[in-house]
């Protein structure tokens, strides 16, 4: 997770920089865990993510 796309494959808003509207909203954006249980920042970092998505989502007409 970073600004550079040389450095990181998503944004700070969990993003692909490569391709646009993908997002990976999962643990797997941590590299390591640090020693600590990472579970309450895996849920601000989706949370924060699934909040720019919503965001720009511009909507369909078609519902699953």
């Amino acid at each position: 997770m970073g600004a550079d796309p040389k450095s990181s494959v998503v944004n700070a808003n969990c993003q692909l920089h490569d391709v646009d509207n993908v997002y990976v909203i999962d643990a797997s954006v941590h590299v390591t865990n640090g020693g600590f249980n990472p579970v309450l920042t895996i849920l601000a970092n989706a949370y924060r993510a699934s909040e720019q998505l919503s965001k720009a989502w511009k909507g369909t007409k078609v519902r699953a």
